[in-house]
């Protein structure tokens, strides 16, 4: 019993001295810092909440190709040049002109002509030009790996658009568009945009009857192209 109680005090005499030789032999190079210091590991991660790109107060022209997936009986595909200006860094207004549109007839068209008996005749207005407005909301920032190597800005925005159309025989009829994805800015005056749209465009059934008709329909359209900030 007496052998086992001078263990025990030769270890907790022996243990302070241990631990004070273990502190006095730590390399100060790696000894833990403040904890009010941030490591240069986190500091380069909160990069990621800083501004994609400054374009508050800039002149604007988004260029860009449009197709629909309609399920009409024509396809739809158009060349948009939109002029604009960023009111910040996260609101652009724009006006919408479409020069021209490329319109040609799907594939039910000519069964609906060819192997139907009686044939029937599909007539509808095919839309001409278009001319409108177009507002787009950036809340969204941050980048994208492009490799090992790369790394790419973005914005993630929400765009919506009010449009006039004129179709063939002049009459005209309203577009309305609702779309969301992303702008990759390749440097500080060109980005590539690339949108998905949910469109309500008015149609003109009966195409040069006395009283034409006119309906909305639902479509989903696709768009890409160039933004570039003057």
């Amino acid at each position: 019993m007496r052998t086992r109680l001078v263990y025990l005090l030769l270890a907790f005499a022996v243990n302070p001295l241990s631990n004070a030789h273990a502190d006095a032999a730590l390399d100060p190079n790696v000894a833990p810092k403040s904890e009010e210091e941030v490591s240069n590991v986190f500091r380069d991660m909160g990069v990621v909440q800083k501004r994609a790109m400054p374009k508050g107060e800039r002149w604007l022209v988004s260029t860009y190709a449009s197709f629909d997936f309609s399920d009409g009986p024509y396809s739809n595909y158009s060349f948009h040049v939109n002029p604009g200006y960023a009111v910040s860094d996260f609101v652009e207004i724009y006006l919408n002109f479409v020069p021209f549109h490329i319109v040609s007839p799907r594939s039910i068209v000519d069964k609906l002509q060819t192997q139907i008996s009686p044939p029937v005749t599909v007539i509808e207005a095919k839309p001409k030009m278009q001319f409108g407005a177009e507002v787009l909301w950036a809340p969204l920032y941050g980048k994208d790996s492009m490799g090992i190597s790369r790394i790419i800005r973005s914005d993630t925005f929400v765009k919506f658009g009010a449009s006039m159309i004129s179709f063939e025989g002049g009459d005209s009829g309203m577009s309305f568009n609702l779309g969301v994805w992303k702008t990759f800015f390749f440097s500080k005056n060109t980005g590539f945009r690339f949108c998905v749209d949910w469109g309500y465009m008015q149609q003109i059934i009966n195409f040069g009857a006395a009283v034409p008709t006119k309906s909305f329909a639902s479509m989903l359209l696709t768009e890409f192209g160039l933004t570039f900030y003057l």
